[in-house]
């Protein structure tokens, strides 16, 4: 029976997606919401003619247009008191707008609608009471034709407009509308808004991608793990309602695997047994040959025999596993070389750092070992080279033999394969010694790889990981 998954739907990586979709949502309509409510404007509102002309006077009474002049019953008064508890108008206005007073008249700025200007100027001089010279208009863009009324009404300009009277002493009175840049008011607010959605959203997204990458992470290292090791342990079942499915799984699988190589070896293990039985008759009944049919007879029988000798070898190599120890994979293959070495077999190592990992000291030693007798059979010299790198390792062993043809270099860790090239029975073995190396190089997470020297002979690579520091 399986247990309980949490938090139901909510608890699997659908759930966790949808909560973190959710919360990003929430955060960005908050952060929608907040600058709807709390915006600034974007522009300076638009302002109206009179107002204008208003803030232009300074309250200075100005006579009246003449008779039959357009008069929009507006007289320079000043602008009227704010109602109490609210701010005065001119105020902010006065933030939206730069009053300043100038010895001479504004020219027209880059980019100033000459016709619309013209036509309001004419329009501020009557508010005014003023001769046309005596005012300066421009404005930046016209207004829209649903802002464009009558002669009668009291038009409005956007921002970007530059208006100036010129008074009776000939002072300039300069009123210019402020166009804030990039960043406005507004932009800061969205800005400001958009930072915060994000570091609010930030942690918690980090939060829910790690809670989903783990378990994945630790399903893959648990992959890994059983392709270097069948009989690593099971996956623990931890993380959301699809990783349990797919862990429960992927464990069935293991084991299922193991029940498969131990069937195997054991199958192979009793039949190679039960053939020395019938080996042995053969032997007993040679006596009854001549010779020299009996010398070749014997000589297939023995050799039979080490083969069955020799898988059984490799079959127990492969189901007993030594212990894993940190070990100095240097002094290793030292040991190694100073022991060939005292034979009168020509075997170097060069120098270099020591390489600390994690093996099994024996399966490696057979390793170095069958590489190096390899070496000696098909090139009668081994040079050994160890590097060091941050994450493996690798032992580099060549010889001057003939080498290996690129299409049988896969081929030769094939069990019981040799190449008759350079691989003849006269060397001896039968043809496990690489399959060894293999196998053992794999079950340390490695591999293995062969390579044609250009100044001939075979150069062996062994890689090796480095567990992290």
């Amino acid at each position: 029976m399986k247990p309980p998954r949490g938090f139901g739907v909510l608890g699997g990586i659908f759930g966790r997606t949808f909560l973190l979709t959710l919360a990003a949502l929430f955060v960005a309509v908050a952060v929608g919401i907040a600058l709807l409510i709390t915006r600034p404007p974007m522009h300076n509102a638009p302002v109206r003619l009179s107002e204008i002309a208003r803030q232009l006077s300074g309250g200075e009474r100005r006579p009246r247009p003449p008779p039959g002049a357009l008069d929009f019953g507006m007289e320079n008064r000043g602008p009227p008191g704010p109602p109490p508890g609210e701010p005065r108008r001119n105020d902010a206005m006065r933030r939206e707008w730069q009053l300043r007073d100038a010895t001479a008249a504004p020219v027209s700025p880059p980019g100033a609608d000459r016709e619309a200007s013209e036509r309001l100027r004419g329009l501020l001089a009557l508010r005014l009471g003023v001769d046309r010279e005596r005012v300066r208009l421009f404005v930046l863009e016209e207004a829209p034709p649903g802002e464009r009324q009558g002669p009668g009404d009291d038009p409005q300009l956007r921002e970007g407009f530059v208006a100036a009277w010129q008074r009776d002493s000939g002072a300039w009175r300069v009123m210019e509308s402020v166009v804030e840049g990039f960043p406005n008011a507004f932009h800061r607010q969205a800005l400001w808004l958009f930072a915060l959605g994000l570091l609010v959203l930030l942690p918690v997204s980090w939060l829910f991608a790690r809670a989903l990458a783990a378990p994945i992470r630790r399903f893959s290292e648990g992959a890994k793990r059983l392709g270097t090791d069948p009989h690593a342990p099971a996956l623990p079942r931890e993380g959301p309602a699809e990783m349990l499915d797919a862990i429960d799984s992927f464990n069935a699988m293991q084991g299922r695997i193991t029940r498969l190589l131990e069937e195997r070896s054991h199958m192979i293990g009793a039949i190679a047994h039960d053939l020395r039985t019938p080996l042995m008759r053969l032997s007993f009944r040679l006596d009854g040959l001549e010779s020299p049919l009996k010398e070749k007879v014997e000589s297939d029988i023995n050799e039979m025999k080490l083969m069955i000798s020799a898988a059984l070898d490799f079959l127990r190599d492969q189901t007993t596993r030594g212990a894993r120890q940190k070990l100095d994979l240097r002094l290793l293959v030292e040991s190694v070389v100073d022991d060939q070495t005292d034979v009168g077999h020509d075997v170097t190592l060069a120098g270099g750092e020591s390489v600390v990992l994690e093996g099994d000291p024996l399966s490696l030693r057979r390793l170095v070992v069958n590489l190096v007798d390899n070496a000696l059979k098909y090139g009668e010299r081994a040079r050994l080279r160890l590097r060091a790198g941050p994450h493996n390792c690798s032992i580099e062993i060549d010889d001057d033999g003939p080498g290996i043809p690129e299409t049988l270099q896969q081929r030769v860790f094939e069990p019981f394969f040799r190449t008759e090239v350079s691989r003849n029975r006269d060397t001896g073995g039968i043809g496990l010694g690489l399959t060894t190396v293999r196998s053992i190089v794999l079950d340390h997470g490695g591999n293995i790889e062969l390579r044609n020297r250009k100044e001939g002979g075979l150069r062996v690579v062994v890689s090796l990981p480095v567990p992290g520091q």
